[in-house]
């Protein structure tokens, strides 16, 4: 790292870049009217998702071992696809339909991050995150599994402000005295999503999810002042 006197706060800069992986979505029966109530049956499988960060703060030296970031973290990622089949009446013997859709996620955080200078070849660090989160549910679309059944109207897009929060650990290599590389394990929670009503629907909202969860790996280029 070089240098840095304890009462000094020089600025940081770092991109983060990575794959992360979704859990799905989460079944949910909805009333769409007082007579109809259909089941959407989410599909369990997982994606791989691109995400990127960009993160700017101040550096502290709190003592020879310690040091930490707090800065402002600007994040996007990729959409998650998700889908599964839907069953009229919440009964699954009718399972007549597909659904798909996408969300796309941004934050922007307030994020810390905490390394440890123990003389080794790299430092390890822990890091942590709240904000706001802007997650955009769009592109809903059903699909008839047999002829016989017509498409539903499909519900409309929606872009849905939540409490967002990730943490995460890895380690971190200098370069020289000021540029790093690192790699670490990340955390997501998106918070909440759903899609808005359908043409004709009375009750409720569309698919809700009061949680999206990520898993990833991501990859960093820091510079310190």
């Amino acid at each position: 790292m070089g240098a840095i006197e304890p009462s000094s706060f020089p600025w940081v800069g770092a991109l983060s870049i990575g794959p992360v992986w979704e859990d799905g979505g989460k079944s949910q029966s909805i009333f769409l009217t007082p007579d109809i109530e259909k089941t959407y049956a989410a599909d369990k499988s997982t994606d791989a998702l691109a995400n990127f960060e960009v993160f700017l703060g101040l550096h502290r030296l709190f003592n020879p071992t310690i040091q930490g970031q707090l800065g402002v973290a600007v994040a996007a990622t990729t959409n998650a696809s998700l889908s599964g089949d839907i069953w009229d009446d919440a009964d699954p013997e009718f399972d007549n339909f597909t659904y798909s859709y996408k969300i796309q996620h941004t934050h922007v955080a307030l994020k810390g991050k905490l390394l440890a200078d123990m003389g080794f070849v790299v430092m390890p660090w822990v890091s942590g995150s709240i904000g706001v989160g802007f997650n955009e549910a769009r592109s809903f679309q059903n699909t008839p599994k047999i002829f016989e059944a017509l498409p539903n109207p499909n519900f409309a897009s929606h872009t849905q402000t939540a409490f967002t929060y990730t943490v995460g650990a890895g380690i971190q290599k200098a370069l020289n005295q000021n540029w790093q590389v690192g790699a670490g394990y990340e955390f997501s929670d998106w918070g909440k999503s759903r899609l808005g009503r359908a043409e004709g629907q009375t009750q409720n909202s569309g698919i809700t999810l009061n949680h999206l969860y990520t898993n990833g790996l991501m990859f960093n280029l820091t510079y310190t002042a």
